[in-house]
């Protein structure tokens, strides 16, 4: 363990989250739904952006837009449950966990300035670090992203932080739908104006 560490030895801290299955538990489809929020402010950036040259783009351009999408397509899914916290700094408090939107560097690691604040937050240091009505032992996770090489915003994940490394990682393939499927044949309708109509399938989800 680093020094850095050592030092933080004797502060409180949050609530400890063992493993990746425990968020999956607790949050249940609502990562589903930040997973989806994300593919579409992909895509709304990307039509966006396209309308900017390159050359006219000013620092940090891209980031920020793309959070600004990420913000936009969050408040859609969550409403009040996304919420502004101290420094305008922008998250989600939803099922006891405050997450938090960040790019992720080729270490997987948020790309943050080290300051204080950002050491309490890889440490999960207990206290309000958002706003004052925060619960300060609710857990810290991060949505995170990559860029490729090409400008891509690609490989969406979620990743818990604890003494200043990843403790462990959320993908989208390890999300499962927690309601059994009926899908229901529906036959091909007759064609209509020279059009023909596929076979499609209605998919009704069974409450739990």
């Amino acid at each position: 363990m680093s020094a850095k560490v050592d030092n933080l030895r004797g502060f409180t801290k949050r609530k400890r989250v063992i493993n990746p299955k425990e968020c999956q538990y607790d949050m249940k489809e609502d990562l589903r739904y930040i997973f989806d929020a994300y593919h579409e402010a992909v895509k709304l950036y990307n039509s966006e952006t396209a309308l900017t040259p390159v050359e006219y783009r000013v620092r940090n351009f891209d980031a920020t837009y793309f959070n600004s999408k990420m913000m936009q397509c969050l408040g859609k899914a969550f409403g009040t449950d996304l919420k502004t916290g101290k420094y305008k700094r922008r998250f989600l408090y939803k099922d006891g966990y405050i997450v938090l939107f960040k790019k992720l560097d080729s270490k997987g690691m948020p790309m943050n300035i080290k300051t204080k604040l950002s050491k309490s937050i890889e440490n999960q240091l207990e206290g309000n670090l958002f706003n004052d009505d925060e619960d300060g032992s609710s857990p810290i996770i991060f949505f995170g992203y990559s860029k490729s090489r090409f400008g891509e915003i690609i490989h969406p994940r979620i990743i818990y932080l604890d003494e200043g490394v990843v403790k462990w990682t959320i993908t989208e393939d390890m999300i499962h739908v927690r309601k059994e499927m009926n899908i229901n044949y529906v036959a091909p309708q007759q064609p209509v104006g020279g059009i023909s109509i596929k076979a499609t399938a209605i998919i009704k989800k069974k409450t739990e």
